[in-house]
């Protein structure tokens, strides 16, 4: 066990040697960790907050790992020797017998909690590619399940009780089925990203001259609206209400000169043909009356 607090960083971790009864657990335990890494600047000062596996040169394991960002950012590289940018809510996963790299921005650094785990069940995980050595980064976010698990791996190292080593093995798959299902829910909800946004805009095209309750909408398509406005912006470039609004102030170009001002503002869902014509005007340029 190691418990390490310098000037500038926090640096805990416990480390085992299982024997027999923890390696016929299927899974075992070989360390849990936690470092708490801040901003710094300058050689000296990296070189001292370096973890063994940031020292620039990357390194191999004998066993798997399992690295939780909760803050900050950094790069990781893996076998294929591309780095990439990882950081809060991102889960590391390193392979036996695979070189692997990498560190905290020194701008802003990052806290990481970390399992090194092995046996047969783990084996058996990589086999099946429910570990997989092509994915080595997996974006689950942030959950403070998955952050007290890790916390209460460190604290089950400290105390060292009966079967510390079995116990924390049960929190390990505890763990890692939490960073799956997150995982998982992350890329549903990419997936169904264009469908919401498309089923959105249809919608929205057969009610333009309706009022649209958005967060209504989001939550029947199974969205907070605040992902849901997102999503709608990143797709469209604008928020849901202005997207509306144009669709709107489109159709009244369409019937002006054939219908007076105060049936076009109806015709689009206006009920105040003043409040119209203002709306018009600030967003076209030109009044109602002198569009064509």
């Amino acid at each position: 066990m190691a418990n390490d607090m310098e000037d500038l960083a926090i640096y805990e971790q416990f480390d085992y040697i299982p024997g027999m009864r923890e390696r016929t657990w299927g899974l075992y335990v070989t360390a849990v960790g936690r470092r708490v890494e801040p901003p710094h600047q300058g050689p000296r000062l990296r070189e001292r907050l370096m973890m063994p596996s940031e020292g620039g040169k990357g390194r191999v394991l004998r066993d798997y790992a399992l690295v939780y960002l909760t803050d900050g950012h950094g790069s990781f590289r893996g076998h294929d020797s591309n780095w990439r940018r990882v950081g809060a809510g991102d889960v590391l996963v390193c392979f036996p017998g695979i070189w692997h790299d990498y560190h905290a921005s020194p701008s802003c650094g990052w806290t990481s909690r970390w399992i090194l785990l092995n046996g047969e069940l783990a084996n058996q995980w990589c086999m099946q590619d429910i570990l997989c050595v092509d994915t080595p980064v997996l974006h689950v976010g942030v959950h403070n399940e998955i952050v007290e698990g890790f916390d209460r791996l460190l604290e089950i190292g400290r105390a060292c009780p009966p079967y510390a080593n079995q116990i924390q093995a049960g929190l390990t798959m505890e763990i890692w089925a939490l960073i799956q299902k997150f995982h998982q829910n992350r890329n549903q909800r990419a997936r169904q990203a264009p469908r919401i946004v498309d089923d959105a805009l249809s919608f929205m095209r057969k009610n333009s001259a309706q009022e649209i309750d958005f967060e209504a909408f989001s939550k029947k398509m199974g969205v907070g609206y605040r992902h849901f406005r997102r999503l709608f912006q990143e797709a469209t470039g604008l928020a849901p209400h202005q997207y509306l609004l144009n669709l709107r102030l489109n159709h009244a170009k369409r019937l002006l000169g054939t219908l007076p001002v105060s049936e076009v503002a109806a015709e689009v869902g206006f009920t105040d043909p003043l409040y119209f014509s203002r709306i018009f005007k600030r967003k076209v340029g030109v009044a109602p009356t002198r569009w064509h």
